[in-house]
């Protein structure tokens, strides 16, 4: 991760106090109430929010929503240790974490991480031009064992040892979002409920996200320590360029063999290296990726769903049915219909 220049305003985020900015403007706190609170991106860096509920004590939901026109970073010097169930819908972000030990962490769109951290400091940074949105569940080791407290063996064993003070300082999973969990992070984004029955969906919801998180973490057990191989900055150059290139024709985008050939690069290299920066292989990208802006024209533009499907370049109306049910968890004639009656 490239550091902050003397160009570069760092937001430090304080766990007690929230968001400050060394500059000129400051991320504004815009609404706030007993347990959620709301700030505003500054202008000058990008738009959008950062939502920040508290349900419980040492139990929070981060719920993210920006776009930024330069690159932002943020500093967290304050953390006491913290398990973080993440889930980044959209956007590129990087981070090292840790003061002792430092460990490099890269997010991308349609990636979940369980990480834990002991060690309280770190730096981050969001990249500008892609539209960053999250919901993290933050939560203790303390809140967190209260909920298994009779039954703490059930817990994977790598957890186990955390909240029993024998594991690492720094932990880390990522895996790919699941249908199952696009549906309750959709549920959090859309809740529209207000006060008490409000924390209280929300921490039902996060619960459910945590519950499929650890049902995970019990199945694969902790992911192997290998060392990751690092690409050459020319290659991950032609993976943006290639990401970059289907996001912009994703009613006709190339073929594999077309993509390979404008990046000069084999299949097999394309896809290790796409699957190394984004989680995921090209046509599961590209694939993701129409399904998404199928919903945004859905939601957002009121398009029907044979206008959506012709759209994002299904020729078929049953296999987009499938795949946007597959993977949102509601058909897209049952979600046009629920957006029509809101």
């Amino acid at each position: 991760m490239k550091g902050p220049t003397a160009n570069h305003d760092v937001t430090r985020y304080s766990w007690k106090s929230g968001f400050s900015t060394y500059g000129k403007d400051g991320f504004a706190l815009a609404e706030s109430d007993r347990f959620e609170r709301c700030w505003h991106c500054p202008k000058g860096l990008g738009e959008g929010t950062f939502r920040r509920v508290e349900i419980r004590e040492g139990f929070e939901l981060w719920i993210a929503d920006c776009l930024f026109r330069q690159e932002a970073y943020f500093s967290f010097d304050d953390n006491p240790s913290l398990f973080l169930f993440g889930f980044c819908l959209s956007g590129h972000s990087e981070a090292v974490v840790g003061c002792r030990k430092k460990m490099p962490l890269e997010f991308y769109g349609e990636q979940q991480y369980l990480m834990y951290i002991n060690e309280p400091g770190g730096i981050g940074q969001v990249k500008a031009g892609t539209p960053l949105r999250s919901v993290t569940v933050v939560i203790s080791p303390e809140r967190l064992f209260s909920y298994f407290e009779d039954d703490i063996a059930l817990l994977p064993p790598v957890v186990r040892q955390i909240v029993e003070k024998k594991g690492e300082d720094i932990f880390l999973r990522i895996k790919n979002i699941t249908p199952a969990m696009h549906v309750a992070l959709r549920q959090i984004v859309d809740c529209p409920y207000r006060g008490v029955t409000r924390k209280l969906f929300f921490e039902s919801r996060s619960l459910e996200l945590i519950a499929y998180q650890l049902k995970q973490l019990s199945v694969s057990g902790p992911p192997p320590a290998r060392r990751p191989h690092v690409m050459h900055p020319g290659d991950r150059d032609r993976i943006e360029f290639a990401r970059n290139l289907l996001l912009r024709n994703l009613d006709a985008p190339p073929n594999l063999n077309k993509l390979a050939e404008v990046t000069g690069m084999s299949h097999p290299k394309l896809n290790r290296c796409f699957r190394q920066m984004f989680g995921t292989t090209v046509f599961q990208y590209l694939k993701h990726e129409r399904l998404k802006q199928a919903r945004l024209m859905i939601e957002g533009q009121g398009l029907t769903v044979t206008e959506t499907a012709y759209s994002v370049g299904y020729s078929s109306l049953s296999h987009f049915a499938k795949a946007y049910k597959h993977h949102f968890g509601i058909s897209p004639g049952a979600d046009f219909r629920r957006k029509r009656s809101c």
